[in-house]
């Protein structure tokens, strides 16, 4: 058993500076074998690259803010809206694109994997 306190994070920023991926539980961090579990908070307006995170399921908490969603075949067919209080499910190979839905506060949010890493594959020309 570990905690790990919050000076202890990897932080590190992603997607051209417009995110911070505050990573608390990994192999990096404490040798986790089959979980990940960061904070990513996001600029208002920023998105995320279309992307899937390979064999890893995810799961996001909304702590606060509101996102918008895409995926499907290429990451924008398919939309949902969330907000503070709900829950995002992403399979294991979904192509998606997550956006900070607000122009004006962050979006922070809770993500869990079930890998030991920020598994991220991108699939557009970026």
């Amino acid at each position: 058993m570990r905690r790990v306190g919050a000076t202890e994070w990897l932080r590190t920023p992603t997607h051209n500076g417009d995110m911070e991926r505050a990573v608390a539980i990994s192999r990096d961090t404490v040798g986790s074998a089959g979980i990940y579990a960061a904070v990513v908070t996001t600029a208002p307006g920023a998105a995320t690259r279309r992307h899937h995170h390979g064999d890893c399921e995810t799961a996001i908490y909304v702590l606060s803010g509101q996102a918008s969603f895409s995926s499907g075949p290429t990451g924008v067919e398919n939309t949902l809206d969330a907000a503070a209080g709900d829950f995002v499910y992403i399979p294991a190979g979904e192509v998606h694109v997550e956006q900070n839905a607000s122009t004006t506060e962050e979006l922070v949010v809770i993500v869990a994997r079930n890998c030991s890493d920020a598994v991220t594959i991108y699939v557009d020309e970026e």
